[in-house]
């Protein structure tokens, strides 16, 4: 695991796009551990990083903190309210434990989901040790999640005649639930981690309601490209569970696919997939759907090189965080977003050895939780 911070420039990317120009040393580091990359020919560098990678790893096993031998008693509720769309409900689950009578704004956390499953099936997903959302609240923490309209336990708008839950639509989703909950905790402002889309959807809130936001984790953030696309007529795409973990490990080695998704753990999410749309079943294999809102917005924003948001107005300590095999969302577009967060009091950037874009569910998450967790108790 490699990380950048704050206290470096833009610069110390180190090595430019193409990888031909070695600009300055990157500072690494990892459970106290502190290492530097120097400046080294292409092949070489990334060699070392790799072997870097690797030593990391074996060290952060013996250093990640084991789950409470006495975990806290943890409380569930599920609530529905409403949002700026007539007749559109959003769903929310809260996690925190039982004993949690005092509520902060550094230890309330909110979750948005990415492009094609609800919070529910990935960041309260019990496969390991347990869930990340339990694992939080676990800490301590007043622990939400929220499901974009159409997704999950949120109702989509009467109109499905066209695509629906843009980005634009998504943030005054998450502008209702961040408002019920700050209501309910009288509290003034809270913590955002987004996955995927969802960094889209919180960058775009913490850009616009700074004074809400206490410090925002963007995880596997997708930035600008050229890739293009079509925007879509129908209202809803579809698709299998296979088809999904294919594209979300884009870029996993060969053979490492089960090694770092067991197939207990493949069970695990296609039962949860299920359980939010049991209608799935009526198709062999079970075919699931998502609103199409998310790809308009990339063939008229992101993927056509066009900022849905300015990264420069986030005033809040940012965390950018992501898998080393992840190429759906490569690593260039996680540079390229950091070096834009120039108002942010603390950057970071820190990439997972081992992982790809769907690293809550994978092995990976041990480190990866413990990684975000030192990040939200710093704030």
């Amino acid at each position: 695991m490699w990380q950048l911070n704050h206290s470096q420039s833009a610069d110390l990317f180190g090595i430019d796009d193409d990888w031909r120009e070695c600009r300055n040393a990157t500072s690494l580091s990892l459970a106290g551990f502190r290492c530097k990359a120097t400046c080294l020919a292409p092949r070489e560098f990334q060699m070392k990083r790799l072997l870097l990678s690797s030593l990391l790893l074996s060290i952060s096993a013996a250093w990640l903190p084991a789950w409470s031998k006495e975990p806290r008693q943890l409380v569930a509720q599920d609530f529905h309210v409403a949002s700026t769309t007539p007749g559109v409900q959003i769903f929310l689950r809260n996690k925190r434990p039982k004993d949690l009578e005092n509520f902060d704004a550094s230890r309330t956390v909110l979750y948005v989901h990415g492009s094609t499953q609800p919070s529910e099936t990935v960041f309260d997903l019990a496969v390991g040790h347990g869930s990340w959302a339990d694992y939080i609240a676990s800490q301590g923490y007043d622990v939400w999640l929220v499901d974009v309209r159409g997704y999950g336990g949120s109702r989509p708008p009467a109109d499905q005649s066209k695509p629906f839950a843009t980005t634009k639509e998504a943030v005054e989703d998450l502008t209702a639930a961040v408002d019920h909950i700050l209501a309910q905790r009288k509290l003034s402002k809270l913590q955002l981690i987004g996955w995927s889309w969802g960094t889209l959807i919180t960058g775009s809130y913490a850009a616009a309601k700074p004074q809400h936001v206490a410090g925002l984790v963007l995880l596997a953030p997708p930035w600008l490209s050229s890739a293009g696309g079509k925007i879509p007529e129908a209202a809803w795409q579809e698709w299998t569970a296979d088809a999904a973990l294919k594209r979300l490990q884009t870029g996993v080695p060969e053979g490492q696919a089960e090694t770092i998704f067991p197939p207990a753990w493949k069970t695990i999410w296609e039962q949860a997939l299920l359980a939010t749309q049991p209608d799935a079943k009526a198709h062999n294999p079970p075919r699931f759907r998502s609103p199409t809102g998310v790809v308009a917005d990339g063939a008229e924003y992101w993927n056509a090189n066009k900022a849905i948001y300015d990264p420069g107005k986030i005033s809040a300590p940012t965390l950018i965080i992501r898998g080393e095999w992840d190429e759906l969302t490569p690593l260039s577009q996680s540079q390229a977003l950091f070096a834009l967060l120039r108002n942010a009091p603390v950057r970071h950037l820190i990439e997972i050895p081992r992982a790809t874009h769907f690293v809550e569910v994978e092995t990976g998450r041990d480190l990866l939780f413990r990684e975000v967790q030192n990040f939200l108790d710093r704030n």
